[in-house]
Order: structure tokens, then C-alpha cells, then sequence
């Protein structure tokens, strides 16, 4: 990830980033938030049916980690052949959503897995600790940038949108795109029904205004909740700042310990603020333009997995963590 709150306030942020031209050709911007939420829909998708998640869990990391530039590319180029290029649902979707949510991921990732783990469970423990981490980070973002409760906040209406607002068009691209860059069948669909479910997703595991899921998870469930913590918003601001690098130590990317920083997860933020803002602007000159040139997409989208930072189709794993 990070979380669909971090997502959705760097979306909103972004706006404040783009040239007046940007802007002007997207007047509905703010009614497509939840488009930055990108390959996360299909862990959105289905998500209390645990087969049909871990499946679709299995199909995010692989959009995460190989064919990036080949997937964008795909994408406007069918948008291109089919006509619908001038739709601005179908470029909200693929520059300042798609793109912009695995261009925060693979700045941000980095850190977030040095200091809570891999993105994945403990194979032993079955404790999710990344996403306990994520979560703290979308109440801190929630809570500095918003001036929101996240504990009393109704966040599920942030993620509310409207059917009529999504062209047929949009899912065809979709579909078409992801079958032939992943060979995944059936894609556009998926993210159609996943842009109605995060709503529900969001009121049932992350508002928890009174607090009693929280009180269910940790007291009722105890031990056995061993991921609870990577939910309910009803937790404490204070919990996340072990894991923001406001001291900025220095610490390694977790996959090659030849890249080292120490830039803090606000850095980092604002560095894909800065970078992102120029992509989406370039992006969308090309898309008025009308002319899809592999290399020109191929040299402004960076082919980095948005896991760890690194090139796409490089095989890693995770080696470097903190040592608490």
C-alpha cells in the first residue's frame, strides 16, 4: 500500500500540485478520490470472502512488481484506438489515480517495510505488522493534514462514489489492459465492483467511532486477532511515531543494502508530491495530445516496483530490517 487513507489525502494534496492546465482539463477531480487507490482495489474486491481475497492478494503483487511502464503504456494506448482518450474518467484514472498510488507506494514502501517488516504476514506468527504500521500512518495523515478525529471521524464517506460517474469506457480500458499486459481476465470488472465495496470496506474494519471494535479485537479476541491492529482507526496518534524517521537515522532499503537514506516517511511524502505533480502534468499533455509513444511513456513513468523501490522484474527478497 500505504493505507487507503494515506492514498486518498495524497490525492487530495496532489491537486495543490498541478499546473493550471492540469487542472482545467480535469474540473470533476475531487469527485474520483478513490481512483488513487489503484492495484489495492483488487484486495478491495470481495475482500470478506477469504478465498477470492487471497487470490486477488496474489494478482496485486503482481501489478506491484512487474510491467509498470508496460501497464500505463497499454492502457493509453487502447484509450487511444477505442476513442474514449478524451474521457476524463479514463485519465483520472490511470495518471493522478493509478499512477500516483504506486508512485507513493514505492517512494514510501521502503521505509515502511524497514521498520515494520515485510508487506506480507509473518509466516510464523501470522501477525500482519506491516499493515498495524499502515494503519497508524492513515490515522497520523488523517489527523495532520485534515484536522480530522480519525477515532470519530465517519471516514467511509471520503470513499463514496458515484455509479454514474464510471464510463463503460473506463472499465473496458481497464479490462482490456490488464489482460493483455498480466494476461488477467475479466480485471475491469473486478474494479468496478471494488469501486462500490471500498465504501463498505472502509465503515466496516476502519470506522470505529466508539471504539468497540477495537475493545473486540484486543480484548474480546485477544491473541487469536493477531492483525486487528491493522484496522480500526480508533487507536492512538501518539502509536505511530517510532515509525516515522522524524530523527532521521539512517536506515537501508530493505531489499539492497546499497541504497541507503535517511529521509523521514514526510520526505518521502513530499518528494512524491514534487515528482508526481510533474508526471501527471506530462502525462496529460500527452493525452491532449492524442500521440502515444511507447518511449515517451516508457521515459516519464519510472519502472519501479511500488513493494520495494527497486526496478521492476528484479528478484528480491527482504533482507534489511530495523532492529528494535
Amino acid at each position: 500500500m500505504p493505507g487507503p487513507k494515506t492514498h486518498d489525502v495524497f490525492y487530495k494534496n496532489l491537486k495543490k500540485q498541478l499546473n493550471k492546465k492540469t487542472l482545467e482539463a480535469f474540473p470533476n477531480y475531487d469527485k474520483y478520490n478513490i481512483f488513487v487507490q489503484g492495484h489495492d482495489f483488487l484486495i478491495y474486491y470481495d475482500f470478506y470472502n477469504s478465498k477470492v481475497r487471497d487470490a486477488n492478494i496474489d494478482l496485486s503483487v503482481e501489478l506491484q512488481e512487474h510491467k509498470f511502464q508496460e501497464y500505463v503504456y497499454n492502457y493509453l494506448q487502447n484509450a487511444k484506438e477505442k476513442g474514449t482518450l478524451e474521457l476524463e474518467d479514463v485519465r483520472l484514472f490511470i495518471g493522478p489515480g493509478y499512477v500516483m498510488h504506486h508512485l507513493l507506494d514505492a517512494y514510501t514502501h521502503p521505509l515502511i517495510i524497514y521498520y515494520s517488516g515485510d508487506h506480507k504476514r509473518d509466516p510464523e506468527t501470522k501477525v500482519w505488522n506491516h499493515g498495524i504500521v499502515e494503519n497508524l500512518l492513515d490515522i497520523y495523515m488523517m489527523e495532520t493534514f485534515e484536522g480530522k478525529d480519525a477515532k470519530s471521524y465517519r471516514v467511509y464517506k471520503d470513499f463514496k462514489i458515484d455509479d454514474a460517474l464510471i464510463s463503460d469506457e473506463l472499465i473496458k480500458t481497464i479490462d482490456y489492459s490488464l489482460e493483455e499486459t498480466y494476461e488477467i481476465a475479466g480485471g475491469g470488472p473486478i474494479f468496478k465492483k471494488a469501486f462500490k465495496q471500498l465504501e463498505f470496506y472502509m465503515r466496516l474494519l476502519k470506522y470505529d467511532g466508539l471504539g468497540l471494535k477495537t475493545q473486540f479485537f484486543d480484548k474480546v479476541l485477544g491473541p487469536s486477532a493477531k492483525c486487528s491492529k491493522a484496522f480500526s482507526y480508533h487507536r492512538d496518534y501518539d502509536e505511530v511515531l517510532p515509525y516515522l524517521n522524524l530523527n532521521h537515522e539512517e536506515w537501508l532499503n530493505p531489499a539492497d543494502a546499497s541504497v541507503v537514506s535517511r529521509e523521514s516517511f514526510v520526505d518521502l511524502y513530499f518528494k512524491a508530491l514534487e515528482d508526481g505533480a510533474y508526471i501527471v502534468d506530462e502525462l496529460e499533455k500527452i493525452c491532449q495530445s492524442g500521440i502515444i509513444r511507447k518511449d515517451d511513456i516508457y521515459s516519464l513513468i519510472p519502472n519501479v516496483s511500488s513493494v520495494h523501490g527497486l526496478e521492476c522484474e528484479r528478484d528480491v527478497k527482504i533482507l534489511n530490517k530495523k532492529q528494535w
